[in-house]
């Protein structure tokens, strides 16, 4: 009589055992920079090798255009390519299709004109693209493309923060609006730390596109210092890794570039990967392992035509 409940507490065991140890597998690349047919047709390429891989879902951190002017046929054609992902793809805005959108030769359009027909075709309410898209949280407000969503053991945040120091330039409407954006963000990533928290998660992983200038001393004033700030501080108190995706610079780097404020010691718990942009062209395959001691692996995969 005592076997079948040795085989459900055994069960149970096992089927615990397996959800603790549940690895999430994910995709992420960004700054698709060539503005020709030729451009597009690689750009879905890479999405479909992107399929093959068959991650849990992809992320891509900013800049669905370079240089030249804002149309609306780049974000038309960004809306093919992410809807060509099969899986759920979660999108962040970077700087080239809005707040640069005001630069001569880039249209002369207003900046939040260009946002708001971002998050009319990139930023569905309360999920993400893709062909089989995932429930999202987002942030109530102006900023919806702020968003958080946990897999298997670990909590993952999108933050608006775009290349060119964070959307701020000389006119006082774009600090008006960065100071807003800013306020969000930081209320965002504090509600990631008590998900983690709550939720005893074992990692944190945060998407944004822009540089924010790893290397500066903690008291450059640049538009960046805050979110820094408290991935540095109120971050190293989660006790879990932090990795931190961007784009912006297209150099793809892995390392742990963040110091505290004394500007000496190292903040060891947050690591960091910039993805490849244009001209080089691939994704990065990343898997967060509970086995593994360091939580996250790299898979760095470059396509066709790649160059350095």
């Amino acid at each position: 009589m005592k076997c079948p409940l040795v085989f459900t507490i055994v069960a149970l065991l096992t089927l615990a055992n397996s959800t603790a140890a549940e690895s999430v597998h994910f995709a992420v690349f960004g700054d698709i920079q060539e503005e020709t047919d030729a451009g597009h047709a690689k750009d879905l390429a890479m999405v479909d090798q992107i399929n093959h891989a068959k991650p849990d879902f992809t992320v891509f951190v900013g800049d669905i255009q370079g240089g030249g002017p804002c149309t609306d046929k780049q974000r038309q054609e960004a809306v093919d390519i992410f809807n060509h992902v099969e899986g759920p793809l979660v999108f962040t805005p970077g700087d080239n299709a809005w707040t640069d959108c005001r630069l001569p030769g880039k249209g002369d359009w207003h900046p939040l004109e260009r946002l708001a027909k971002l998050r009319e075709d990139l930023v569905p309410k309360g999920r993400s693209l893709g062909q089989n898209p995932m429930p999202l949280l987002q942030q109530t407000g102006e900023y919806r493309e702020n968003a958080r969503w946990q897999k298997g053991d670990v909590i993952f945040v999108t933050l608006h923060m775009p290349g060119s120091n964070n959307g701020v330039y000389p006119d006082r409407y774009a600090f008006e609006e960065f100071e807003r954006r800013n306020a969000a963000n930081l209320q965002w990533l504090a509600g990631a730390y008590d998900d983690v928290a709550l939720k005893k998660a074992k990692g944190l992983v945060v998407f944004f596109h822009g540089n924010p200038g790893w290397s500066d001393v903690y008291w450059k004033a640049n538009a960046y210092r805050d979110v820094k700030a408290m991935l540095a501080n109120e971050g190293a108190k989660l006790g879990v890794p932090i990795l931190v995706v961007h784009g912006d610079t297209h150099r793809f780097t892995i390392d742990k570039p963040l110091a505290f404020k004394n500007g000496h010691s190292r903040a060891d718990h947050v690591i960091r990967l910039e993805v490849f942009g244009s001209p080089e062209r691939g994704f990065v395959l990343v898997t967060a392992d509970t086995q593994n001691p360091a939580l996250f692996s790299f898979s760095p995969v470059e396509m066709e035509g790649h160059t350095r």
